[in-house]
């Protein structure tokens, strides 16, 4: 039997869900219906609040199962509960490919909230381009306060005073394009895929993951993978 998400995660996800009895198409263009369930919706498809209350703690089930499976530290029920939502609303294939993933599993829970806020942009199914949403800014939010949701007594971990000094958080190492007429950029690890596009000598990327000399590339710096590109090309932003 898979861990259930406590009732403060279920509150978060069920508040920025919002409940939907009849299909509709959510902002980035995907047949919904209930709390956010997208899984066989069709157009004209209509369901009670109890059937939605049921598929959404299927669905549940499903992204805590999966966050099991790709963490490998041990996580209280906050902290599940937060990516649970996470998996929900992003999908699992993005938290694998994650700077998020590598550093917590690394240990450094301090880093999540920050990852976290990285992960607000949709595709405008209108344009195609990668657009940031106010809802997913505050879902961000939500699930980062989530996460560091602790029973301490610590004044400075539980104070709602801000403090003046602040710091960022993001440990990636920039690289540039170093090819004098560009560099293609490619839709998987190789050249027999698709060329997305050209990116001029030194564009600033940050690599995502590895694979047989090619890197996954992030350009937007908001945590999704944009393409793949021969490593051979990229030099570090420094160097």
């Amino acid at each position: 039997m898979s861990r259930q998400i406590n009732n403060d995660g279920l509150n978060l996800v069920k508040q920025f869900e919002g409940l939907r009895l009849e299909a509709y198409r959510c902002p980035a263009g995907v047949w919904t219906i209930g709390y956010g369930h997208t899984h066989g919706v069709k157009p004209e498809a209509a369901i009670s609040e109890e059937q939605a209350n049921h598929l959404l703690a299927e669905d549940l089930a499903e992204s805590g199962v999966q966050v099991d499976q790709c963490v490998n530290v041990t996580l209280n029920d906050n902290q599940y509960a937060a990516l649970s939502s996470f998996v929900f609303n992003a999908g699992i294939g993005n938290l694998t490919a994650s700077t998020l993933l590598k550093r917590l599993n690394t240990g450094d829970y301090d880093c999540v909230p920050s990852e976290l806020s990285k992960w607000v942009k949709a595709t405008d199914p209108k344009t195609g381009n990668k657009v940031s949403l106010a809802g997913l800014v505050k879902r961000r939010a939500a699930e980062g306060e989530l996460w560091l949701k602790t029973d301490s007594d610590d004044p400075f971990l539980t104070s709602t005073d801000m403090p003046q000094r602040v710091y960022a958080d993001d440990p990636r190492v920039s690289y540039r394009v170093a090819a004098r007429d560009g560099l293609r950029m490619r839709s998987g690890a190789g050249v027999n895929f698709d060329i997305l596009q050209v990116l001029p000598i030194d564009t600033e990327v940050f690599i995502i993951k590895e694979k047989d000399g090619w890197a996954a590339i992030d350009l937007q710096s908001d945590g999704a993978i944009d393409g793949w590109v021969s490593q051979d090309f990229l030099k570090l932003k420094s160097a």
